[in-house]
């Protein structure tokens, strides 16, 4: 630990195989330091081991590192990119902080578990590698820079916060395997302009889309049996949705705000509309009903929802 900490004039380091361990705050400060060559001999990196490494451009980590401890790479602003082998099942929180791109090596098993959380404005580009079974919640959150992002088909998850406020986000793909969004997971992504919602999610939570105001459409897979309180709030851009034959129920302030809205399909399995769910929908002009009138009166519409009683109801609409 500290073995290096401090060495201003530092700007090389060769590190022999018969290392096995860095140790926390090994290298902080060393903002001369500029590459590192990390042996597969050495199995953990600690905790700050090149914190503020700012002078640092690449770093190669040999296959048999297993573990990067928390703020490794904390500030190392000039760090462009970095390549983690295959054998790395841990990555620290805040790892990576104010570092740039990531490109991370496919075939891992490595569970994304805030390893850029709060990046700031730096990271315009992650690939996540083949295996991460999640993206944890806040993983990316505030990466305003952040254009494009590659989620490969072994993730199930996608955490609470996981984009919130990635405004300079202007598209995803989000795979087959994921079956749940998380509370706020795009929240506040407003370049989004088009998403994907695979037929494997079941349930998009609070707040998941509220303040993409990019959005001008979006198609909610039947698979998806509940949308959370928000979800589509703030959609300013949003002009027409299409709610599934799995959902009973539409929820709070669901697309509340969505003032560019001018048309919705609800399918007849829906029972509730709960209160202020279309609240200042201004421009919502047309309903496609695909019941009867009879059960159309018959669903529970909550109060502040006046634009649907306004809205033209098309009744027995097929789809």
């Amino acid at each position: 630990d500290f073995a290096f900490s401090g060495c201003s004039g530092l700007t090389s380091i060769v590190i022999p195989d018969s290392v096995t361990s860095i140790g926390e705050w090994a290298f902080r400060y060393c903002r001369k330091l500029k590459t590192v060559v990390i042996p597969g001999s050495v199995a953990s990196i600690g905790g700050y081991a090149f914190y503020n490494c700012s002078g640092l451009t690449a770093i190669v980590i040999s296959n048999g590192v297993t573990s990067i401890g928390e703020r490794a790479f904390y500030n190392c602003s000039g760090l462009t990119s970095i390549v983690i082998p295959n054998s790395v099942t841990s990555i620290g929180s805040l790892a990576f902080y104010g570092c740039n791109n990531f490109i991370v090596e496919e075939n891992g098993t490595h569970y994304v578990d805030n390893w850029v959380v709060d990046c700031d404005t730096s990271v315009t580009k992650v690939v996540l590698r083949t295996g991460t079974a999640g993206i944890a919640g806040s993983s990316f959150q505030h990466c305003k820079e952040l254009t494009s992002i590659v989620i490969p088909d072994s993730v199930i998850s996608i955490g609470d916060d996981a984009f919130y406020n990635c405004s300079g986000l202007t598209s995803i793909i989000i795979p087959d395997s994921v079956t749940n969004i998380g509370d706020y997971a795009f929240s506040n992504c407003s370049s989004l302009t088009s998403i994907v919602i695979p037929d494997s999610v079941t349930s998009i939570g609070d707040f998941a889309f509220s303040g993409c105001s990019g959005l001008t459409s979006i198609v909610i897979p039947d698979s998806v049996t509940s949308i959370g309180e928000l979800a589509f709030a703030f959609c300013s851009g949003l002009t027409s949705i299409v709610i599934p034959d799995s959902m009973t129920s539409i929820g709070y302030y669901a697309f509340c705000d969505c003032t560019a809205l001018t048309s919705i399909v609800i399918p007849d399995s829906v029972t509730s509309i709960d209160e202020w769910a279309f609240y200042d929908c201004s421009g919502l002009t047309d309903v496609y009903y695909t019941g009867t009138e009879e059960e159309w009166k018959a669903i529970i519409i909550g109060g502040f929802n006046s634009n649907l009683t306004y809205a033209t109801i098309h009744y027995n609409y097929v789809p």
